[in-house]
């Protein structure tokens, strides 16, 4: 692996415009203040669903959507001031021929459109790189650009600029098979640390980076099916050492049948210091970070230690009350004859968790993707969800109906480079005037179900009162963080704070 060459990082503050949204029929007579409401339910009915990625990958300044599918297709919703249409098979993507599973949006070329990247579960079938050409058509470019991953089972993908180069790597994991790491040479992919350990063959379904010892070298989580442990490798500038069991987090002597599916990355308690939570084929795991390079399971105290056959997580704050809440999405019950039921866990002030979810009028049975986005940039957090193995079926998308004066107390930042791309692993922590953390986000490396969106990072916050925004680069065994001070959030009602790097 390539040294990480030292970033020096300057930031300039600009304005994201949101879309103007427009009258949508299936809610048009949705009460505000009413929880969440799905919308377009016709258009998102398909059943099938797998993986359900987030980006504005037309460039027109609102997000769009793919969700993949077990027939092969991937569809992919362009989002329309607020109003959704299909155009993935117009756009190139493909409609049948068996399953793809894992999908990530990144720019791997530097052309300043977002590409796709698409896992298949099929040994027959390779992984396709779709390369977006212009936000007008996708073409699979995997085998000329040396992506060439001999799948068996892909599961989560993560795009990730590993060696600070400034292009973006990636890293695919497999469930029956090796996991593959790529550096990404100018546009073209090399394989690399054929032998190392991050390759390893774990039965690997979840993968998620992150600095969590801070320092400056980012780090991988992997989650483990099939009774393997799970491994935590740190980043030690030209090698990676698994510390899972030194730190207790490998969990040792499951049975076959359990096993981690996945992992979220998330300040639950806004101590500053990133989290991970781990769904499990067995009681679910909340691993709080101490900030001293150590991990302690904080599941059972918080009431999150439930089991029910999860598959995906996903952070956000849905009621702006400044604490991360939980989506979790279960494939089944705790048995194959129970039914399956996900969770909303609401974030009590940091100190507990409690299951809401029979509260919201949200379809939750069967359901693998998830992810929170503002899509409407009204300010209140959105809830996609896809649902796999559900006698419902459908990918559906709930708006996030709360009042007006609720919705506008948030703020949303994008961090972008100086090329325009988004950073994977970046940190970004507001502040207020005297110093405290009101919340900690990542620039995603990958969550959900086998997903990698990239959108603005949505905060709720306890006032309106001015903040200060932190945004912390890691690389090279170093922590850059620059400031922007002095932010107004009424300023940037229906706008996002966009920050763009300098080298």
């Amino acid at each position: 692996m390539k040294n990480s060459s030292k970033i020096r990082a300057k930031m300039a503050m600009l304005l994201l415009s949101s879309a103007t949204l427009t009258a949508r029929p299936a809610i048009a007579d949705a009460p505000e203040g009413q929880g969440f409401v799905a919308i377009q339910r016709d258009l998102f009915d398909e059943a099938g669903s797998l993986s359900n990625a987030w980006a504005d990958f037309d460039k027109d300044g609102d997000l769009d959507f793919a969700v993949t599918m077990k027939s092969g297709a991937i569809h992919l919703y362009r989002n329309d001031s607020g109003t959704f249409v299909a155009v993935g098979e117009a756009m190139g993507l493909p409609v049948a021929g068996g399953e793809f599973r894992a999908i990530s949006w990144g720019d791997y070329d530097g052309d300043g459109w977002l590409d796709l990247f698409a896992g298949s579960s099929l040994p027959a079938k390779p992984s396709a790189l779709f390369r977006n050409v212009g936000g007008q058509r996708f073409e699979n470019v995997a085998e000329q650009v040396g992506l060439t991953v001999p799948d068996r089972a892909s599961r989560q993908n993560n795009w990730i600029d590993l060696d600070g180069d400034g292009d973006l790597d990636l890293y695919a994991t497999d469930r029956i098979g090796k996991n593959r790491l790529f550096r990404n040479d100018g546009g073209h992919f090399v394989q690399i640390l054929a032998d190392a350990a991050p390759t390893i063959f774990k039965s690997t379904v979840g993968a998620c980076w992150l600095d969590y010892d801070e320092d400056g070298d980012i780090d991988l989580f992997l989650a483990n099916q099939s009774g393997k442990t799970d491994s935590l490798f740190r980043n030690d500038g030209d090698a990676f050492t698994d510390v899972a069991p030194q730190l207790g987090m490998d969990l040792p002597g499951r049975a076959k049948e359990d096993g981690s599916v996945g992992c979220a990355v998330g300040d639950y308690d806004n101590d500053g210091h990133l989290d991970i939570f781990v769904p499990n084929y067995g009681k679910n795991v909340l691993w709080r970070n101490d900030g001293k390079g150590g991990f302690t399971n904080a599941a059972p105290a918080l009431g999150l230690d439930v089991e029910n056959h999860a598959v995906g997580a996903s952070w956000g704050d849905y009621d702006n009350d400044g604490f991360l809440d939980l989506y979790v999405t279960s494939y089944h019950g705790k048995t194959p004859n129970q039914t399956p039921a996900d969770a909303l866990f609401h974030n009590e002030g940091g100190k507990r968790f409690v299951n809401v979810i029979d509260q919201h009028p949200i379809v939750n049975d069967g359901d693998h993707g998830v992810e929170w986005v503002d899509y409407d940039g009204d300010g209140a957090i959105d809830l996609s969800v896809t649902h796999g193995y559900s006698a419902v079926g459908g990918h559906f998308l709930f708006r996030n109906m709360m009042p007006k004066s609720q919705a506008q107390r948030s703020l949303n930042v994008m961090v972008l480079d100086a090329a325009g791309r988004a950073m994977p692993g970046t940190e970004v922590r507001l502040y207020d005037s005297r110093r405290k953390i009101l919340g900690t986000r990542q620039v995603s490396t990958g969550g959900g179900y086998g997903a990698q969106s990239v959108t603005p990072l949505h905060f709720g916050l306890p006032s309106m009162q001015k903040l200060s925004i932190a945004v912390t680069y890691a690389g090279g065994g170093k922590r850059k963080v620059q400031w922007l001070r002095n932010i107004d959030p009424a300023q940037y009602e229906g706008k996002a704070v966009l920050i763009r790097e300098r080298r």
